[in-house]
């Protein structure tokens, strides 16, 4: 295979659900199937004014939904427990692939969007952590128990590679940091010839692409 045509992971180069082709793959949940047909691209609304009603109307079920997880926690332990039942084997290997996902997926748009208003995932995580592992020894164990949090994550942007330096710093998949392929990937740039392609263009002074940053 050529140096050029190597991929960064399997799989769609367009963002969704694993294993998802269209719209009506699997029951609705938080969003409706005209909201899903309308986020995979099948449909699109007939003026600029009815999409963004449809907009405003996926942000606030949405909101709603994460929301509402406060309710789902008042669900009978059985009930919550059997959502989650064939998440992982008997060896504690992932068996269902659109449910872990779906949990990858949420914590990503969660921690993305809560960095980008300003306020501290950490903080965040902490309670969680400290309030689901608290309610687990509660039940489980009969034990009242103190849940000590450390986490520590930086960002290296002293050996960063500028998207504009691509063909001068990126060789192959190796150079590209696991972090920055997972985002590229995100935006269905798979290859080491679209990952090129973009930094020459940005490199030109061109088009950013789909980037909304603020560089």
């Amino acid at each position: 295979m050529a140096e050029d045509d190597e991929r960064f992971r399997t799989g769609a180069a367009s963002y969704g659900p694993i294993g998802e082709c269209t719209a009506r793959d699997r029951p609705q949940g938080l969003l409706t199937y005209a909201d899903r047909e309308y986020l995979l691209g099948e449909t699109e609304p007939r003026t600029a004014a009815a999409e963004r009603k449809k907009r405003e109307r996926i942000r606030r079920r949405i909101r709603h939904g994460i929301i509402d997880f406060g309710l789902a926690a008042q669900l009978a332990w059985d009930d919550q427990q059997m959502i989650f039942d064939d998440l992982v084997d008997d060896d504690g290997e992932i068996t269902d692939e659109p449910l872990y996902e779906g949990l990858v997926e949420t914590l990503e748009f969660i921690i993305r969007n809560t960095t980008v208003q300003g306020a501290s995932f950490g903080r965040l995580l902490r309670l969680c952590l400290q309030r689901s592992l608290g309610v687990y020894y509660l039940w489980f164990e009969g034990l009242l128990v103190e849940v000590n949090v450390e986490h520590g994550v930086s960002v290296d942007t002293e050996s960063a590679v500028a998207l504009s330096e691509v063909n001068e710093r990126i060789g192959s998949v190796d150079d590209v940091p696991t972090a920055a392929l997972l985002a590229l990937e995100e935006y269905g740039i798979t290859s080491l010839e679209e990952l090129r392609a973009l930094g020459a263009r940005i490199e030109q002074g061109g088009d950013t692409g789909p980037f909304p940053g603020r560089w």
